[in-house]
């Protein structure tokens, strides 16, 4: 197990975009998965044979295309992502809304093993002694979320978690694509209400793909910026906080900041520096 702090060289990076990230993140497996490119698959624990195929179809075609695909590890739609994802290229992420030692739910420890034995990641902000409590598993969704490129909702009910993780996702600006669901079922109410108010409908993993053509990790930053850019976010940083993250003095890191500046990399707000 990997403990990743908040600023350590390997957390995160869409995560420092979030309002309120981690400050510690438990690690088991490949911690470099959690700077690919990723989409969240999400949806309702009780899904049809149709939901079952579709998200096991999306994750598997998504990470052949070395597409991270992100979850939760619960029932339902969460599984059948993980199922589909865990032995491509782009292998899968399970986010735990309790902590190592007590895998929720009991049934799917053989996955939380076979994520971890086919070079997938596990990770939870929780100490790994913590057991589940209900509170928990609506927060650790803003990391399902925080943690992608876009989330894509399958079927899950009005109230779900599905809408929660949508609903952060919204905040933290992220892309909600969703599969259109009859308008009889339950589980198909939250993506075609999302749809109606402007969330991308999708009917293959093409038109995921085709939607991030260019993603922020294959941006061209030479090298002598590297040390600096992978600190720098949508939320400002200071001269100061760089400096101690990076042990660059602070004539060296305001010379990098002009240049990333005028090449148009960052930009300076109120608050420090910014990506563009």
């Amino acid at each position: 197990m990997k403990i990743l702090k908040k600023y350590d060289k390997n957390y995160p990076r869409r995560l420092m975009d979030i309002k309120d990230p981690p400050e510690v993140l438990y690690v088991e497996g490949d911690d470099e998965l959690l700077n690919k490119n990723i989409i969240a698959i999400v949806g309702t624990r009780k899904p049809t044979e149709y939901g079952r195929k579709v998200a096991k179809e999306f994750a598997s075609r998504l990470s052949e295309n070395n597409i991270c695909v992100v979850s939760g590890l619960a029932e339902g739609i969460d599984t059948y992502a993980h199922l589909g994802a865990k032995n491509k290229k782009g292998k899968t992420i399970a986010v735990l809304g309790c902590g190592f030692h007590h895998v929720y739910p009991k049934q799917n420890i053989n996955l939380y093993n076979e994520i971890l034995e086919e070079g997938g990641c596990v990770i939870s902000e929780y100490h790994p002694d913590e057991k589940p409590k209900s509170e928990n598993f609506p927060i650790r969704n803003r990391i399902i979320s925080g943690l992608s490129m876009g989330v894509l909702i399958v079927e899950a009910r009005y109230r779900s978690g599905s809408a929660i993780t949508a609903r952060y996702a919204n905040m933290q600006k992220k892309e909600v694509f969703c599969i259109p669901r009859d308008i009889d079922k339950k589980t198909g109410y939250l993506p075609n209400e999302f749809i109606k108010n402007g969330a991308h409908l999708v009917m293959s993993y093409e038109d995921i793909l085709e939607y991030f053509p260019n993603h922020r990790e294959e941006i061209n930053i030479p090298e002598e910026y590297q040390e600096i850019y992978e600190y720098i976010g949508n939320i400002p940083v200071t001269v100061d906080e760089i400096c101690r993250l990076t042990n660059i003095s602070i004539a060296g890191v305001n010379e990098r900041l002009m240049l990333m500046e005028i090449e148009g990399l960052i930009k300076n707000v109120a608050g420090g520096y910014v990506k563009v």
